[in-house]
């Protein structure tokens, strides 16, 4: 019966996690840790029910390893095995004892989009008891169906790793138990239909920056000078010269731009190319963004970053380090006094080339950092 019913849980899992995996859709941004997998390792501490455990000896302790799949950014499911040991102060009919609790839960949770990410689950389990001294002539083993409910949190540590803590209770016949969780997850793989199937990719390459290119500037037509029909005067009124006004600064943006219109756009020859940075001559760029964001005309203006690659390496990579841009742009823009709530951020990895992967001179002007104004 025990077999049959583990046997079950890691075909459901098997099940779900392969629709998981045939059901992903391609999005033009950013979606967290959709389609990766993740293993957790966590300590553990348990109060158990008082039908298997003496009153003083409900606290046991263990560890617990889980392994999950993202299916979308809010949604994921996960298999659990818990094991834990109580010491039962060595009485007559309470022997000491082992607990395992192997679970399947479905997890509802924050957009793995942003560092914090809290979440709730819900499933069902087993949980097997197991007495291991012959002391007595009560039932050596036990073996129970429960529900799993319980909150936590996940804070992320880089792209594949984060901190995660969790409470959970298994409710079963036996009564209620109680669980605490803390350790590391780890994160792996990607959503596969990320990965454009009509085309093969090309092979692993390390990214050496290469050298910068110059891009072709459009060039206003020379405009022709009006000639005016001569005059009879003998001796015409001397021309007033009035000084024209200067130029507005190029790292400026227009002073009333629309919705949708693109506030600036750095290149390839601005954007770094092996780290989520910006060269020298981008910054006074992104400052005249900030002067214009903080001026008064703009107080009430929200952006968007958009990150965009070329294509070498995997398409999700590329789509990680297009977000690690963006995000570097945004820390900049809120360091210097514009509110986090304002400025929206996004990857689209490859997926929105300008021109041709097949040139160098293409993939410096696929790379690049693009921040539109929203509203």
């Amino acid at each position: 019966m025990r077999r049959s019913a583990i046997t079950a849980l890691m075909l459901s899992a098997s099940a779900l996690y392969t629709d998981s995996a045939s059901s992903q859709v391609v999005g033009a941004s950013y979606d967290g840790l959709a389609g990766t997998r993740e293993i957790g390792l966590f300590p553990t501490g348990r109060i158990l029910s008082t039908e298997y455990s003496v009153e003083d000896g409900r606290a046991a302790f263990g560890g617990t390893v889980t392994a999950g799949a993202h299916l979308r950014r809010h949604i994921a499911i996960q298999g659990g095995l818990g094991v834990a040991y109580s010491r039962q102060e060595f009485t007559y009919y309470r022997p000491p004892l082992f607990t395992f609790t192997p679970t399947l839960s479905l997890i509802l949770q924050g957009s793995t989009a942003n560092d914090f990410q809290p979440y709730g689950l819900a499933g069902v389990g087993y949980e097997f008891i197991r007495y291991t001294r012959q002391r007595c002539d009560c039932e050596q083993s036990r073996s129970l169906g429960i529900g799993n409910v319980g909150a936590g949190f996940r804070m992320m540590m880089g792209r594949r790793r984060a901190l995660r803590a969790e409470l959970s209770s298994q409710i079963g016949s036996g009564g209620p138990t109680f669980t605490g969780i803390a350790g590391m997850s780890f994160f792996m793989g990607g959503s596969p239909s990320l990965t454009p199937k009509s085309r093969p990719r090309p092979p692993q390459r390390v990214r050496v920056d290469p050298p910068s290119i110059p891009v072709p500037q459009r060039t206003q037509p020379a405009t022709r000078p009006t000639t005016s029909p001569p005059t009879t005067r003998t001796n015409p009124p001397a021309a007033v010269i009035r000084p024209s006004p200067p130029p507005a600064p190029p790292s400026s943006p227009p002073l009333t731009p629309a919705a949708g219109a693109d506030l600036l756009t750095l290149d390839g020859t601005q954007v770094d190319f092996s780290r989520p940075t910006w060269r020298t001559e981008a910054q006074s760029l992104l400052e005249g963004v900030v002067i214009y964001l903080t001026s008064a005309a703009g107080q009430g203006i929200r952006v968007s970053i958009e990150a965009h690659t070329d294509n070498i390496g995997s398409n999700s990579a590329n789509r990680v380090v297009g977000l690690d841009r963006a995000r570097a742009v945004r820390e900049f823009l809120v360091t210097q006094g514009i509110t986090s709530d304002r400025i929206r951020i996004s990857s689209a990895g490859e997926d929105s080339p300008v021109a041709s992967n097949n040139t160098a001179l293409g993939r410096q002007q696929n790379r690049r950092i693009v921040i539109r104004r929203d509203n």
